[in-house]
């Protein structure tokens, strides 16, 4: 079973290591071009769409380096291997975001004190090819950015962009008809917003891998009650659940059985319980301690989130 979830793990690797490439190839042409574009055209908001562009291209290098570093074997140094350094590539691409709009923000700032003149239909154009090719990249990694977190803060890389380029669209055109110039900086704060807000899905996303939380698509209270359901489980105690990456789940617990089973008895109901965990949950490694109950009361006792979240079977407790 492990062989063909590992295979199948191989080919979505692959998959979206390609569509990293086409992204970054198709972004690294079109920087250069929005980037002599906007000193051409003196748009802030051309320039900043570049400056963006520019940590796209970044994002995506770093997604690609940590596919690499992530795919390296595990060794007695670090028996995970290295498969977390996807979800620091995401935090780091998520800090990179906010740290764009800030620069943007401050040089918006600036020139709301003194708009300049910006030449706004050779800004539009130029906006508009950009657009469509950051169009093209959302589309590519959207497929693959379920599979990983790494591949989803690329993902919101070039989705934040190509909204600042609708955003660029929107303000030439007001500019052409009204000669209006500070909507050019204007245009350029709100999307500073948007990347600000997209940086911080991100890092919270991260931040809650990296601090060992329970990954979302699990709810610990349902595996609870699904392991208490179990004929000869009395108590279950130690139960937690994180990720090492996005989809590598780990499950671990203590199941508490009635003294005098034996060994034959234990083993058979770890094994019961593992098929059913797995059947039901998606959870890539787990891991049960069957002990009957002196032994287990002797070296733990029950976490409190259990005794709060869900009563033990067989409670008289309305």
């Amino acid at each position: 079973m492990h062989g063909g979830h590992d295979h199948h793990h191989h080919d979505q690797r692959s998959a979206s290591r390609r569509s990293l490439w086409i992204a970054f190839a198709v972004l690294l042409v079109f920087f250069v071009v929005e980037l002599v574009g906007g000193l051409w055209t003196h748009s802030l908001a051309l320039v900043s769409d570049a400056g963006h562009l520019l940590t796209d291209v970044g994002a995506i290098v770093l997604a690609l380096l940590a596919q690499w570093v992530a795919a390296r074997p595990s060794s007695p140094l670090r028996s995970y291997g290295f498969k977390r350094a996807e979800i620091l590539a995401a935090l780091f691409n998520g800090v990179t975001l906010w740290l764009v709009a800030a620069l943007i923000l401050i040089e918006a700032a600036r020139r709301f004190s003194a708009p300049p003149e910006v030449d706004s239909l050779p800004m539009v154009a130029i906006a508009f090819v950009g657009l469509l090719a950051q169009a093209a990249v959302t589309l590519v990694l959207r497929r693959a950015r379920q599979q990983s977190l790494n591949i989803e803060g690329a993902y919101l890389h070039a989705l934040t962009d190509a909204l600042q380029s609708v955003g660029v669209i929107a303000a030439g055109l007001i500019m052409a008809a009204t000669g209006w110039f500070w909507i050019d900086p204007a245009v350029s704060v709100l999307v500073a917003l948007l990347i600000i807000y997209g940086g911080g899905r991100l890092v919270v996303e991260a931040s809650h891998v990296l601090l060992e939380g329970t990954p979302r698509e699990i709810d610990l209270e349902a595996v609870l009650r699904v392991m208490q359901e179990v004929a000869g489980v009395e108590r279950v105690s130690d139960l937690h659940a994180w990720a090492l990456t996005t989809g590598d789940n780990s499950v671990s617990a203590h199941v508490v059985t009635e003294e005098g089973r034996s060994a034959e008895d234990r083993e058979q109901l770890r094994c019961d319980l593992t098929e059913l965990l797995r059947a039901r949950f998606p959870i890539h490694h787990l891991t049960l301690q069957v002990e009957p109950t002196c032994a287990l009361e002797r070296s733990c006792r029950c976490g409190s989130w259990i005794e709060q979240a869900v009563e033990p079977a067989g409670s008289d407790t309305p």
